[in-house]
């Protein structure tokens, strides 16, 4: 049976969010996630500059420029893994609230499914026990309908078969589809992804890159971190190009890589254009 995320997240009964988010946009159906003249300091170092962002509903946004740009710092300001120096970030037209306690913030990042380059599972438990943590201690779900809906999704990523595996019995990629498959369980609005393949040998990317295409053409909402150019330019809706902490440009994935207007975008991928077909 197929999962769509934004349908099943879209059933459960929503949450208050009075001591979690200000409200100040009206919640629209369209627009999951606006940011606003985001800035984000380390030190002296301006690592994101005046950043206006939006993601609409079902959307695929791919982030890409070369490293160093505030791409990754920019997906984790959207879920607050950093807290960002100014500007402001709307989840579901709420103003994220700076000033939240790690409790607060478990319940703000049900909404917001979060899948990092290095796995992140927990290496003493099997791979259901990984999928069906979180349903269990954050959703409060019961134990029988959290445990179908982790065979469920290890199905949809290839791993039925590993279920009661722990995570050092499997390759890079394995484990990174157990990580796609634990952030599905908690039925997010959307998926934050920060450079999945990145921490994988070559021969793995396409099996994890296989899923993510997957969750693209059933509907789900995706921003990514990505060096993966063929998934940006042939999956995605919109692609975004950063440097030096500013997007520079974005659009249509077809137009921007064939037809870039800014020169920091052309000098970017021409050292890539010719591994693409």
């Amino acid at each position: 049976m197929d999962f769509d995320v934004s349908q099943s997240r879209d059933s459960l009964p929503s949450r208050s969010s009075e001591d979690l988010l200000d409200q100040s946009l009206a919640p629209t159906e369209e627009i999951l996630i606006r940011v606003s003249k985001l800035n984000k300091y380390f030190g002296d170092k301006h690592v994101l500059k005046d950043i206006d962002f939006e993601v609409h509903r079902r959307e695929v946004v791919a982030l890409i420029g070369p490293s160093g740009s505030g791409k990754s710092t920019l997906i984790r300001c959207l879920n607050a893994l950093e807290k960002p120096t100014s500007g402001e970030v709307y989840i579901h037209g709420d103003r994220l609230n700076p000033n939240l306690s790690l409790k607060q913030l478990s319940v703000l990042r049900r909404d917001l499914g979060m899948v990092f380059q290095n796995f992140n599972l927990f290496p003493h438990m099997t791979v259901i026990q990984n999928v069906t943590e979180a349903p269990l201690l954050v959703r409060k779900m019961p134990k029988d309908q959290a445990m179908a809906l982790g065979e469920e999704l290890l199905a949809k990523v290839g791993l039925s078969e590993k279920r009661d595996v722990y995570p050092s019995r499997l390759s890079g990629g394995q484990k990174q589809r157990v990580a796609i498959a634990r952030a599905l369980a908690m039925q997010p609005r959307a998926l934050l992804f920060d450079e999945p393949t990145s921490a994988l040998d070559p021969e793995l990317v396409g099996e994890v890159l296989k899923v993510m295409k997957d969750l693209a053409y059933e509907g789900s909402t995706m921003v990514v971190v990505t060096h993966e150019m063929q998934f940006a330019r042939d999956v995605s809706d919109r692609v975004v190009f950063m440097s030096d902490g500013a997007i520079v440009e974005q659009g249509d994935p077809e137009e921007l890589f064939r037809r870039p207007q800014h020169k920091r975008t052309q000098m970017f991928l021409e050292r890539i254009m010719s591994i693409l077909p």
